[in-house]
């Protein structure tokens, strides 16, 4: 019961600091307040605030008290899945960095994966490319296709840690996907990259491939960003 409670304390803490409610340098009420404004007991908030410390939301300066950190230049890979597993509002600027983070990586991997693809990886990412085009005025076919385009692309860089890192992404890509799809401009820009990424791979070229998809990403970042800007509050699940 008591952990129960402590992490709907967490959880309702967090919200106000990622939707920006709580702000770095905010002074934390004292353990008495909060027990009494959450009708708990003093160790229960205790416990909550450990937690926060922990995943880097709260610091703790003896004699002062606990004030909210600066979570986005303290982040740990704790911190990251919390946040982009979260069904909590979330600040819109984070969910910008996290699409700009992925761009650096999947640019890496796609030219990874094109040294290490074979006939029939090869065949099996051509179908997905053609099923993008004859699905163009489907979206939920195209955020399946979309997916798994990547998380091939992914499997077949190798790279073990980015891949860990790509799969809790997930809640994040396929919110922004969803979006993205959503709107038909997006689709006829989109389809282009991934035939020209489809042709490097045909090449043999990693280097192209990694450009092109480089540059798919960014296109898809640019675009999702203009709508997400426009939303009074972000959810990603």
């Amino acid at each position: 019961m008591d952990k129960k409670l402590s992490n709907k304390i967490v959880r309702d803490i967090k919200q106000k600091i990622l939707s920006g409610a709580l702000r770095t340098g905010d002074r934390l009420p004292a353990e008495r307040e909060l027990a009494e404004k959450y009708k708990v007991s003093r160790i229960t908030i205790r416990n909550a605030i450990s937690r926060l410390v922990y995943l880097g939301f709260l610091q703790t300066m003896p004699q002062s008290g606990t004030f909210i950190a600066d979570f986005k230049k303290n982040a740990s890979m704790e911190l990251l899945v919390d946040i982009i597993s979260s069904d909590d509002e979330v600040d819109k600027s984070i969910l910008i960095e996290l699409m700009e983070i992925r761009r650096v990586f999947e640019g890496y991997c796609a030219g990874r994966a094109v040294i290490k693809m074979d006939e029939s990886s090869r065949e099996e990412l051509r179908d997905m490319v053609n099923g993008m085009i004859a699905n163009k005025n489907n979206p939920e076919q195209l955020v399946e296709l979309d997916y798994k385009i990547h998380y091939l692309l992914m499997e077949l860089a190798g790279n073990n840690v980015l891949r860990l890192l790509f799969n809790s992404f997930k809640p994040v890509y396929q919110f922004y996907l969803k979006i993205f799809y959503a709107v038909p401009k997006n689709v006829t820009g989109i389809l282009p990259y991934y035939e020209r990424f489809y042709s490097a791979v045909e090449l043999r070229d990693d280097r192209i491939a990694a450009f092109v998809m480089s540059e798919l990403l960014d296109y898809a970042e640019r675009a999702t960003v203009r709508i997400i800007e426009n939303l009074p509050q972000i959810k990603i699940k």
